[in-house]
């Protein structure tokens, strides 16, 4: 079996693009990884908290509405 000058090349070039794809990829796990994650979603009792300081404060405004009255 004889190998010529042309089979080493293109198995040079296809060991090369090979290597350069496996990094790229693992450049871009990494740069998934590090992204930085969603917060969750406020709980039910956050949005009840919420709603409740909201709710007192159209309160004070309605009450100060009609004490201008």
């Amino acid at each position: 079996m004889k190998f010529n000058l042309g089979d080493d090349i293109s198995t040079i070039v296809l060991l090369c693009m090979f290597l350069a794809i496996f990094f790229v990829m693992i450049h871009m796990i990494k740069k998934m990884k590090s992204t930085t994650p969603v917060p969750p979603p406020p709980t039910t009792q956050q949005q009840v908290e919420d709603l409740t300081i909201r709710v007192a404060n159209l309160e004070q405004q309605v009450k100060q509405l009609a004490d201008r009255k």
